[in-house]
């Protein structure tokens, strides 16, 4: 199985995981309440995750702090949860930095603040993968990204 493919299979799990938390509670709940929703729905369906997953923010090898994440589900994918009326360039911008210092491969930024549930793919740019290790050389993270959206806000 290809790379892509697998990581395609992993994040068609997720989404199904949040479409079915969306249809159960609906929109306009607090980002909490679907937290813990999907908490319960990853157990039953047997998708490891972390939820609450902290990272140490480093700036010229010095740690600066920590970034805690909603989840990091299958260890390969930032899953990021907003209720809210749209997604913003900013939490792409934010999605980006918690894929770099994860290392992982994408991430998923899931909205259930609509009456239809709106989600991004994050994927980083070639340039991201690069230097994913030097945070501080991303001067320019705001064009190395790319989305891919799912459901767009009406």
């Amino acid at each position: 199985m290809t790379v892509m493919k697998e990581v395609n299979e992993k994040i068609y799990k997720i989404i199904g995981a949040c479409m079915e938390v969306h249809r159960t509670l609906g929109p306009g709940y607090a980002t909490d309440f679907y937290r813990r929703a999907l908490e319960v729905e990853f157990t039953q369906k047997e998708i490891p995750f972390e939820s609450g997953k902290t990272v140490d923010v480093t700036y010229k090898g010095e740690a600066v702090g920590s970034v805690e994440m909603d989840f990091l589900v299958m260890n390969d994918v930032v899953l990021v949860l907003r209720s809210q009326e749209a997604l913003r360039d900013l939490e792409i911008q934010q999605m980006l930095r918690y894929i770099s210092l994860t290392g992982t491969s994408i991430g998923l930024l899931v909205n259930f603040g609509n009456i239809k549930i709106q989600y991004k793919r994050v994927l980083p740019g070639h340039q991201q993968r690069e230097v994913r290790k030097d945070h501080y050389r991303l001067s320019n993270y705001r064009e190395i990204g790319r989305t891919r959206e799912g459901n767009p806000a009406i």
